[in-house]
Parts: structure tokens; sequence; C-alpha cells
């Protein structure tokens, strides 16, 4: 009973969550997006030129900024959303994930949110009534220890991503491989190895079209028995393959058994083919 009522609860907030899904993607990719278009992304330019850009495109800038908060919470909340559906299914997870999760992306998007704003305000000030040399520059850009709030934030955020995306693969909610693209989306959150956060997107995405495909053909099988269902090791696959293929050989003769194979060849006998001179035999009898 417990289990059909959360396949049933799952299931009307699973296209809920699928929207969140798709628009957090948009959202995370639009962010940076924005601010390139804006700003440029000329290498000929220094710090001074795109100070001033940014000083003058104060707007832009802070749209960039509220676009990148509302893509953190959106795929917090997703994440929050797998991690509680593995929980159901596996209580050894641990509490600890949630809170991780949660404090680091809601964290880390009040973070961002606040220091985009701050900056905007310095810099406007550093353009309009400073001297705009680079000592009232790098002071506009220095928040001291503060940071450090933002890094602890970001990297509780990027395990809490790796500890969902690993235990939502675990229990057979997500594939093999959304599972593995999660974490290797979550390392990019704190290794910015690529311009634009693409892997992210596509992540949510994906996860956005698996959850709208409520009970669809390729919907893991986790989600509509509502308990875990691991997925095959290597040697499982390979065993079922050969399985398989004996199975399409079925209508082929066996290999006899060897002589003291016990009882399981005494069961078998009754289902062996019987021989060709067999069935002459019985028919010189009649």
């Amino acid at each position: 009973m417990v289990t059909n009522e959360l396949v049933e609860a799952e299931t009307r907030d699973r296209r809920r969550v699928a929207i969140v899904a798709v628009l957090a993607a948009v959202l995370t990719l639009a962010a940076p997006l924005v601010a390139r278009a804006i700003i440029g992304t000329d290498p000929t330019d220094n710090a001074l030129t795109r100070a001033l850009v940014q000083a003058d495109n104060r707007g832009a800038i802070l749209l960039s900024a509220a676009l990148s908060v509302l893509g953190l919470l959106g795929i917090t909340f997703v994440l929050d959303f797998l991690l509680r559906g593995a929980r159901a299914r596996d209580t050894s997870i641990q509490p600890y994930v949630r809170i991780l999760l949660l404090v680091g992306g809601i964290g880390l998007a009040l973070f961002t949110g606040v220091i985009q704003a701050i900056t905007s305000l310095r810099l406007e000030h550093w353009a309009t009534e400073g001297t705009q040399t680079w000592e009232e520059l790098r002071d506009a850009s220095n928040y001291g220890p503060y940071v450090f709030f933002g890094i602890a934030a970001q990297l509780a955020f990027a395990f809490a991503f790796v500890l969902v995306s690993l235990n939502a693969m675990r229990v057979g909610l997500l594939t093999r491989f959304l599972g593995y693209l999660g974490v290797i989306s979550a390392v990019l959150f704190v290794l910015a190895v690529l311009p634009l956060p693409i892997v992210q997107a596509y992540w949510l995405a994906m996860i956005g079209l698996l959850l709208w495909n409520v009970r669809g053909p390729r919907e893991p099988p986790a989600w509509q028995l509502g308990e875990a269902v691991p997925w095959p090791s290597s040697a499982e696959l390979r065993e079922q393959r050969v399985r398989a293929a004996e199975a399409r050989r079925g209508g082929g003769e066996r290999e006899p058994e060897p002589v003291g194979a016990g009882d399981d060849a005494e069961a078998d006998a009754g289902a062996r083919p019987v021989p060709a001179s067999a069935r002459k035999k019985r028919k010189k009898r009649r």
C-alpha cells in the first residue's frame, strides 16, 4: 500500500518537476550567454575596458545574475525530488545529503545574487565617481573573507549533486548514462573547464524528458514499482546475453549430458529429443 501511494505521489509531481528541469536547463545556459553578449569575449579587451562595459550595462548584468539564481534554485529542486525518491527506495541513504543539497544550492544561489548586485553597484560607483584606476577596480572586486562562503556553498552543492546522481542511479531511478553524466555536471560546477554550462543544461533537459515520460517504454522500472531496481552489473549483462542467445537456439538439438551428471541429468532425460532409431523400433512393434 505504501509503495502504491509513493508511485501515485511521484506520478502527480513528475511532470511539474520535468517542467522545472527544462526551465532550469534554459536558465542555466541563458545566464552566461546574456553576460557574454553584453561584455563580449574579445581577448584583447583588458579588465578596465570590461569593467566599464559592465558598468554601462548594469541592467543586463543583473538580468544574467537573476537567470543564474533561478537556474540554481531549479537544479536544487530537481535534485531534491530525485533524492527523496531514492531515499524512499533505500533508507540507508543518510539525511545529511539533503542538508548539504539545500544549504549548498540555496546558499550558492543567494551568494551569486548578492555578489552580483554588490559588484554592479561598486562598478557603477567606480565608473562614475572614481578615477578608474587599477587599484580602485581591485578594491571594488575584493570581498575579503566573504568569498569563502561562496566557495563552501559551491563545494557543498557539488558534493550533494554527486551523491544524489549516484544514489538515484543505484536504486534505478536514473540510467547509468544520466547518473554518471550528473557526476560530471557536478564536477563542472567547481571546475569550469568549458566556456558554457552545456553539459549541465543537457543533463537537466534529459532529466526533464525522463520525468515527463510517465510510464513510458523507456522509463526505468524503479519509477513504476516504487522500490529499488538496481541496474545489472557487466557480468550479469553478459549472462543475460548468453541466456538470450541460448533461448533463440532453443529449437536446436542439445548436447548430450555427461555420464554421472546426477539428478539434474535424470530430470532432463524426459526433455531430450527421442532418437530416430527408437522411433523405428516402436513402429515395428505396432
